[in-house]
């Protein structure tokens, strides 16, 4: 477990858990609104990489134990999704043949998302979305492009129907910034919380009240970051036995037990 003290990310402490390290990478569980790295959208934010190379600079045990003297990342993801984080050291071999591997599309991306599908756009099989995806020209956002944008390809997959609000299953081998985000927009399957890409608002207790009665406190969201999450990262074979197969991050636990609830309320 990675600590970070208050204010770094956040008022409070910032708890970062290591889900793998060895054999030149190391996988993190980054919590929503950590930006991963430096670039013009995180607007001078603190950085999950930046503070861990200050940590090693300093000689802190458990940033040493990642092994990666100057860590950087292997796929800049959004800030806002929680979830799987690969770092490889940036002076060692290891970084370019991560990049290699994510760049010829050999790693799988898988996200789970909540959404309350767009009016009249109930999905119930798979599909896949290939709309190219540019850098807007002026914001911190991404946008549907076919004179700019880069070849981009999503595959979606129905996972749990709630009735009014489904999870849904992302796949994609090389995702870009806002990618997933955006495509899920754009196929009508907008995610909570997520106001950026036209998402639908954040779900509170007042959802699962009686008779639209309030408790004190009950306006507040149960997860009030976008419920989008990066699961799992597949990796190929070729980087050995000592790197499994599939490095997985649990949901954050809001997101779960928001799911937990919208479980609970289907049962009825």
């Amino acid at each position: 477990m990675l600590t970070f003290p208050p204010q770094t990310f956040e008022s409070g402490s910032t708890s970062v858990p290591v889900i793998f390290c060895g054999n030149g990478i190391a996988a993190l569980d980054k919590p929503s609104g950590v930006p991963i790295d430096e670039h013009p959208w995180h607007d001078g934010r603190a950085t999950l990489c930046g503070e861990i190379r200050k940590r090693i600079s300093l000689g802190q045990p458990s940033f040493l134990k990642l092994g990666l003297p100057r860590p950087a990342p292997v796929i800049l993801t959004d800030s806002e999704i929680s979830g799987c984080v690969l770092l490889a050291d940036r002076d060692s071999g290891d970084l370019e043949l991560w990049r290699n591997a994510v760049g010829s599309e050999q790693l799988k991306f898988v996200f789970f998302f909540l959404t309350r599908p767009a009016s009249g756009n109930k999905r119930s099989e798979p599909f896949v979305c290939t709309l190219p995806v540019a850098s807007h020209f002026s914001e911190a956002r991404a946008l549907i492009s076919h004179k700019t944008g880069k070849k981009s390809e999503t595959r979606f997959f129905p996972a749990e129907n709630f009735g009014e609000y489904e999870l849904w299953r992302a796949e994609t081998a090389f995702p870009r910034l806002h990618q997933v985000r955006l495509h899920a927009q754009e196929s009508g399957l907008p995610i909570v919380g997520d106001a950026l890409y036209g998402g639908v608002p954040a779900i509170s207790n007042a959802y699962f009240g009686k008779r639209g009665r309030l408790n004190k406190g009950e306006v507040r969201p149960i997860y009030p970051s976008p419920c989008i999450h990066l699961a799992s990262v597949g990796v190929p074979t070729m980087f050995g036995a000592q790197v499994p197969p599939e490095l997985s991050a649990a949901f954050p636990s809001g997101f779960e037990a928001l799911l937990k609830k919208l479980r609970s309320r289907r049962a009825f």
